[in-house]
């Protein structure tokens, strides 16, 4: 009985450090500009008090396209030309860098790793080799049309990060300047203990007899894929050898997985338990609990695995607030139990015109550092911190910010075709939507049940529709019985919470105390999201209308513009209307945003509505895409300012 007893004890004991182990690496991203400047140094400190506080251990600095031109005086190097910074510019950078990582370590930050993309040259650099890295303007064209062609009109312009993307790996000028300044850049930094690097974005290798031409119509038909993944091998390794030799054995190496696939990675001498891949987690982009298929498949090959997420600033319902702890915790619940190596956690860092006491943030980031530690927070902890900020009218702030979770939590089952490989809805907040990111994308080779989950998607939904009865009821039947939801019973659940958050911040609004922090701006969320929820669904009721109608066309992987069902009725103008009322929505909500969303007020993509005008060329039917909005918007400016009686 003693011998028993003592096992249970040693158990008891071991199995929570074996839980612990699951997440080895709790990394938090933080800013490299702000940890360079000496004036914010007492805000730097408070930010790695805070998440030392909540239990992170690894600090990421970053996103750097060139770190080496911040902290290295070039005039004294063998590349005088690569100076883009003034020595003492240069000087202070290092010092200050240097000064705040001791200071995370200090306070119990076990790793300190740098996180940059790949590949970058300074402007000065680049201009001064010419002949080499851009003979006769080869790449003058590309460099204007490609990825982050944004980047290198900036530089052009004299504007910062003064980096030109886009460089070849196989240049052996770029690839020798690059190694030598990552060396010494690490001599620099003695306390960083390696990288978090991103081998994406403008990490491509080209045909350049391809870009010479110049008579390509996109640059992405310029891209070798098979020399960009050789040139990802070596230029891995040789980080991976250079870490070890500069770090010995404990050294850091991650990755983040945009544009890596497996069979390339089983071609890297680096030992995977040493490789650490950075995965975004199906929730990164929205509220979706499951983790990625992918993400569990290279763990289950022997690489270590990071799983990215954001929570308060996910990209597709920013600039919305949403908070909903049961999502929280139903995340790490899966993270746990799939056995992951660590997560990356990315909601300390800042965006727009907010700050770092911002409740809903401080709520955010204290619920996930609950669930990270296994003490997740229950309604009443939620309520108890946001009673701190709104009193009386915490439990109103909480049931709005609950409703939105929810909401988009079941919107996004019906989008999931951006999931593969990593990403979810475009980044940059809520950008216009499209019919094919309804569909599964058909090189996931699991599909996309994962984040359909009980959701029955609209694919399946329109063609059961269309060889079936016809009918609604019939199918809402059919799919309850197997305990799914339809599209529009999601719809309908998204428009109750809509109605629901709404109606909670307004109740706030009349309970919460004088000047109650970010509260109008809670208020106005509520009332954006119910624009965001009524445009969302107009499109999802377009798409519905359009593929019970016998259409296949989706925009990217059915180009078809036939209608090769059409043995049933036609639903064009209903389709129309529907997609006429999405638009309509669009621009009120971006009037919104202009107004009354301080952490993102605009869009990064134009409104064209050119997805709408093909649909309509399709149903060989005008539509009207110009803006009607203004009155109503008036109506809805003295609703969310609290006006109107």
């Amino acid at each position: 009985m003693k011998r028993l007893l003592g096992i249970l004890l040693l158990l008891a004991a071991v199995l929570p450090l074996r839980a612990q182990e699951n997440l080895k690496y709790r990394i938090v991203p933080v800013g490299s500009s702000q940890w360079m400047n000496p004036r914010l140094t007492e805000e730097v400190h408070e930010q790695i008090d805070r998440i030392a506080d909540d239990g992170y251990n690894v600090i990421s600095i970053g996103t750097f396209y060139f770190l080496p031109m911040y902290i290295i005086d070039y005039s004294d190097s063998p590349y005088p030309e690569a100076v883009q910074y003034t020595r003492e510019k240069v000087a202070q950078n290092l010092e200050t860098l240097r000064d705040n990582i001791a200071y995370a370590k200090a306070q119990g930050i076990r790793y300190v790793v740098t996180r940059s993309y790949s590949h970058y040259a300074p402007y000065n650099f680049w201009m001064a080799h010419q002949a080499e890295l851009n003979p006769d303007g080869v790449f003058d064209e590309l460099l204007l049309k490609a990825h982050q062609n944004d980047m290198y009109r900036k530089a052009v312009a004299g504007k910062s990060p003064n980096c030109v993307p886009q460089q070849q790996w196989t240049n052996p000028v770029f690839r020798d300047f690059f190694l030598w300044s990552t060396e010494r850049a690490l001599e620099l930094l003695p306390e960083v203990d390696g990288f978090l690097n991103a081998y994406a974005e403008a990490a491509w290798t080209y045909d350049v007899e391809k870009v010479r031409t110049n008579t390509w119509r996109s640059w992405k038909d310029c891209v070798d894929y098979e020399k960009t993944d050789s040139c990802f091998v070596d230029y891995s390794n040789r980080l991976a050898r250079m870490l070890e030799q500069k770090r010995g054995d404990g050294y850091f190496f991650g990755m983040r997985d945009w544009y890596v696939k497996p069979e390339v990675m089983q071609r890297l001498d680096i030992p995977r338990e040493k490789l650490i891949f950075s995965v975004k987690y199906a929730g990164y982009d929205q509220p979706l609990v499951n983790y990625p298929l992918w993400g569990k498949e290279m763990l289950d090959d022997g690489y270590g695995v990071a799983l990215d997420l954001h929570m308060y600033d996910a990209e597709y319902p920013h600039p919305v607030y949403w908070y909903d702890n049961q999502i929280v915790n139903r995340i790490f619940e899966n993270i746990y139990a799939g056995g992951f190596t660590g997560i990356v956690y990315q909601d300390y860092t800042l965006r727009g015109e907010d700050t770092a006491d911002n409740p809903v943030r401080r709520l955010t980031q204290l619920t996930v550092a609950g669930a990270m530690n296994r003490k997740p927070w229950s309604d009443a902890d939620a309520e108890a911190y946001l009673a701190k900020s709104y009193r009386k009218a915490a439990p109103y702030v909480l049931e709005s910010l609950k409703a939105v979770g929810h909401a988009q939590e079941q919107f996004i089952k019906l989008m999931p075709a951006w999931f593969w490989r990593g990403d979810g809805l475009p980044v940059g907040g809520l950008q216009p939507l499209q019919f094919w990111q309804m569909f599964d994308n058909p090189e996931a080779p699991a599909g996309m049940a994962f984040v359909r989950q009980e959701v029955v998607g609209v694919p399946e939904y329109a063609e059961a529709w269309r060889t079936g009865k016809r009918s609604d009821e019939e199918l809402s039947g059919k799919y309850h019985a197997q305990k799914r939801l339809t599209p529009l019973d999601v719809l309908q659940e998204m428009k109750t919470c809509a109605d629901r958050a709404v109606a909670a911040a307004e109740k706030a609004r009349a309970a919460a105390p004088k000047n109650a922090p970010y509260l109008d701006d809670i208020v106005a969320s509520a009332y954006l999201h119910r624009t965001l929820c009524e445009r969302n669904a107009a499109l999802v009721e377009a798409a519905l209308l359009f593929y019970k109608s016998g259409y296949v066309y989706n925009g990217k992987y059915e180009p078809s513009r036939e209608r090769p069902y059409a043995d049933g009725p036609e639903y064009g103008a209903e389709c129309i209307a529907a997609l006429e009322r999405y638009i309509q929505r669009d621009y009120l909500m971006r009037r919104i945003m202009l107004d009354y969303a301080p952490r993102r007020r605009t869009l990064r993509h134009a409104n064209t509505y050119s997805a709408e005008k093909k649909i309509a060329y399709v149903l060989k039917r005008k539509i009207d895409t110009e803006d009607h909005t203004a009155g109503e918007f008036e109506t809805l400016r003295l609703q969310i300012e609290g006006k109107k009686k």
